[in-house]
C-alpha cells in the first residue's frame, strides 16, 4: 500500500514517538512536539484514516493511538532509512573485537555481549558448526583430578575447548602421549575413518592408556561431528525494563522463550541466506511463543559462505533502524575478525 506523503510522515512520527515513550500518541502531542505544518484537527483526521487502514489502533476510548504490527512492517519496508553508525561507536565496536583473544568461543561471546549492550535488547548468537572446518590438531591438558581439557584446532585456525572427566587421573606426560597418538591418526586418515578398533593396533600404548583413549575418542568424535551449533544468549534482563514485559506471566514466558535454545537456533537458521538482515515482527514469526516479539537477525560468513547468524529479540516496539545499523556494522566486524582467525 502506498500512502500519501502526509500520512506517511504522520505515521513515521507516531511510530518514533511510541518507540521512545511507550505511551499512546494523540494529535495534540504530535502538533506540539513535531513541526508538521498542519493543524491538530487535520492531524486527527489523518490519524483516523490511518486507523481505518489498519496502521493505528486505540487501546482505550479516550487515549491516543499506537502503531499496529502492520504499521511497523510498513515503516521497515517503506519509511525506515538505516543510518551509518557514529564514528565513535564504530571505533568502539572495532576496538572491542581487536581486544578479544583470537579464539572462536571468545569471538562469539563478545558478539553476544556487544549486541546486548548496544541495543538494550536480548541478543542471540549461533556459532558455526565445527563440521564446517577440518580438524588439524588435538591437545589434551590435565586439569584437576580426573578432569581434562581437550583443545581441538581446525585447519582454519579456530579452536574449540571441551572439558571431560576420565576414569583416572593423568599427568602431562601421558596427556602429551595420547595427544600425539590422536594427531598421528589425523595425519594419516580422515577423522570419519577413525574408529575404536584402530586403538588396538597401537603397540606403544599400555593397557591403561588404550582404555583412556577409548574414553576420549567418543567425546572427540562427538565434538567434531556434532550436528548442533552452540547458541549464546545475553541481555535477557534488558527486556524487563520495557513495559510490555512488566507483569509476572509475561516475564516467565519471556524467560522460557530465551532459554529454549532449539527454538532460537531454528529462528537464526531459518532465514534466507541471500537476505543479510532479516526483520520478523510479531505474528510474522512462525512459532506461537514469538508472536509478541520482534526479531532482527543477520548472517555472517567465512570464505564467502554463510556459516552462522546472530540477532536481537525485543518488543514489537523496537528501534528497528538503530538495531539494523548495529547489526550491519557488527556483521562486517565479525566477518573481518573470523577472516583473520583463518589466515593467522
Amino acid at each position: 500500500m502506498d500512502l500519501k506523503e502526509r500520512k506517511k510522515k504522520i505515521l513515521e512520527v507516531i511510530i518514533k514517538d511510541y518507540i521512545n515513550s511507550a505511551e499512546p500518541v494523540g494529535s495534540r502531542t504530535l502538533s506540539k512536539r513535531y513541526n508538521l505544518g498542519i493543524s491538530p484537527a487535520t492531524i486527527r483526521n489523518e490519524m483516523a484514516d490511518l486507523e481505518d487502514l489498519g496502521f493505528l489502533m486505540q487501546p482505550h476510548t479516550s487515549s491516543g493511538r499506537i502503531p499496529t504490527q502492520k504499521a511497523y512492517r510498513y515503516y521497515v519496508d517503506e519509511i525506515m532509512q538505516v543510518q551509518k553508525l557514529a564514528k565513535v561507536l564504530r571505533n568502539d565496536i572495532h576496538n572491542g573485537y581487536l581486544e578479544v583473544k583470537q579464539e572462536l568461543d571468545n569471538t562469539m561471546d563478545h558478539t553476544a555481549k556487544v549486541l546486548s549492550r548496544l541495543t538494550n535488547y536480548a541478543s542471540v548468537v549461533l556459532s558455526p558448526k565445527i563440521t564446517c572446518f577440518n580438524c588439524k590438531h588435538v591437545q589434551l591438558i590435565p586439569l584437576i583430578r580426573e578432569r581434562i581439557l581437550m583443545v581441538v584446532v581446525t585447519q582454519e585456525g579456530l579452536a574449540k575447548n571441551v572439558e571431560m572427566s576420565l576414569s583416572r587421573e593423568i599427568d602431562t606426560v601421558q596427556a602429551l602421549k595420547l595427544s600425539n597418538v590422536l594427531n598421528s591418526f589425523l595425519k594419516q586418515i580422515s577423522f570419519s575413518e577413525m574408529n575404536l578398533e584402530l586403538i588396538d593396533q597401537i603397540q606403544e600404548l599400555t593397557a591403561e592408556e588404550a582404555a583412556l583413549l577409548r574414553e576420549i575418542f567418543p567425546v572427540l568424535r562427538k565434538t567434531l561431528l556434532e550436528e548442533d551449533s552452540e547458541i549464546r544468549s545475553m541481555g535477557l534482563t534488558n527486556l524487563f525494563n520495557y513495559p510490555e514485559f512488566s507483569d509476572v506471566d509475561k516475564i516467565r514466558h519471556l524467560i522460557n522463550v530465551i532459554e529454549e535454545k532449539p527454538l532460537l537456533a531454528n529462528v537464526l537458521e531459518g532465514g534466507d541466506e541471500n537476505q543479510i538482515i532479516k526483520i520478523s515482527i510479531g505474528d510474522e514469526n512462525d512459532n506461537e511463543n514469538l508472536k509478541e516479539l520482534s526479531i532482527i537477525t543477520a548472517t555472517y560468513e567465512l570464505h564467502g559462505e554463510t556459516v552462522g547468524a546472530f540477532g536481537v529479540i525485543g518488543p514489537t516496539r523496537m528501534n528497528y533502524d538503530n538495531v539494523s545499523a548495529v547489526l550491519g556494522y557488527i556483521r562486517d566486524e565479525l566477518n573481518t575478525n573470523l577472516s583473520k582467525l583463518l589466515t593467522e
